[in-house]
């Protein structure tokens, strides 16, 4: 089959030098390079299509049979929604979930809320966009205050690969949580949520079933460590990584799968509550596919997956649902 990649590529997107986290989920030529060299050991032919109007362009003049979609998109919580409802407009299947599942999933507050109605537990939270509640959990309007007790934890509501967090996130007086409100603001609404003190873990799905679970682990001993963006970036250093099977935290994962109604591949974060009880954090549909930094990828790796089967169970996943809706 001929298999369509669309992406954003970071050499697209950054200017030369850019250091900050604006372009932080974009890939790399690495990463594309590896995905088609993946393909092709799959049996199927690679074709780039890119985001935006070269995609649009590519599609004019190229025929492909279906497309291994990772485009985050630009723009606002509709994001990465955008190339997904491209193609079903075109009638082009596209792996990974639809634009409904993933819009739900970017917007961090409105996954809780779907996540909570299925019983799937999570940490009480509020949404603030300059200074005004937009939301919280209980659903009873705007309240005169977050009303949440410390320690918090504050992230954009509405961003992905931990943009925007760091160690300030956690925060343990409400002058800590103004200064992270207001240095997040920029982002647009910021969601505060109870900071969960237990472990942390990624469970990673494909085709419908779990792999495993990964923990990351701080080489520093924190007892509130944060997987934030300036760990990620200094991960060799910083942490190690611990993949199992786990019956708990992956039913916790399948059952985020299916009440988002999610395809193909997810990876799902969870952590555990001061009562032990492991509470959904958010959900990524389009999970990063770097043959060496992303979390999925490490965690298959040490669970004895090639990058090559795991790409292709992904394709294998998304080829047989094209095939039973055709």
């Amino acid at each position: 089959m001929r298999i369509g990649l669309t992406f954003n590529l970071k050499s697209d997107h950054a200017p030369a030098g850019t250091a900050d986290d604006r372009f932080e989920e974009f890939d790399s030529e690495e990463t594309i390079a590896a995905l088609e060299a993946a393909i092709r050991a799959a049996g199927h032919d690679p074709v780039r299509l890119g985001w935006g109007e070269a995609m649009l362009d590519r599609l004019r003049s190229t025929r492909v049979d279906g497309v291994f979609n990772l485009a985050e998109g630009i723009g606002g919580r509709g994001r990465e929604s955008q190339v997904p409802a491209v193609l079903e407009m075109l009638g082009i299947p596209c792996s990974a979930s639809d634009p409904i599942a993933i819009g739900i999933t970017l917007d961090k507050a409105l996954a809780k809320t779907l996540a909570k109605a299925h019983g799937i537990a999570t940490a009480p939270w509020a949404v603030i966009d300059r200074g005004v509640i937009l939301s919280r959990e209980d659903g009873e309007g705007p309240p005169a205050s977050i009303a949440l007790p410390f320690p918090l934890f504050a992230k954009p509501a509405n961003e992905g690969s931990s943009m925007g967090i760091t160690s300030a996130s956690v925060c343990d007086t409400p002058a800590q949580l103004d200064a992270a409100i207001e240095r997040l603001t920029p982002y647009g609404p910021v969601l505060v949520e109870e900071f969960l003190p237990g472990e942390e873990y990624t469970v990673g799905i494909v085709g419908g079933e779990p792999i495993g679970v990964m923990q990351v682990l701080s080489n520093d001993g924190d007892e509130r460590f944060v997987y934030s963006l300036e760990v990620k970036r200094d991960y060799e250093r910083r942490v190690r990584y611990r993949s199992f099977r786990d019956a708990e935290l992956e039913e916790v994962a399948m059952a985020v799968w299916r009440a988002f109604g999610l395809r193909d591949v997810a990876r799902v974060d969870l952590r555990r509550d001061r009562d032990g009880i492991a509470n959904f954090v958010e959900v990524n549909p389009l999970p990063g596919m770097n043959p060496v930094t992303s979390d999925l990828i490490i965690m298959a790796k040490q669970l004895g997956w090639t990058y090559d089967r795991l790409i292709a169970a992904v394709l294998d996943s998304a080829i047989a649902r094209w095939r039973c809706a055709s």
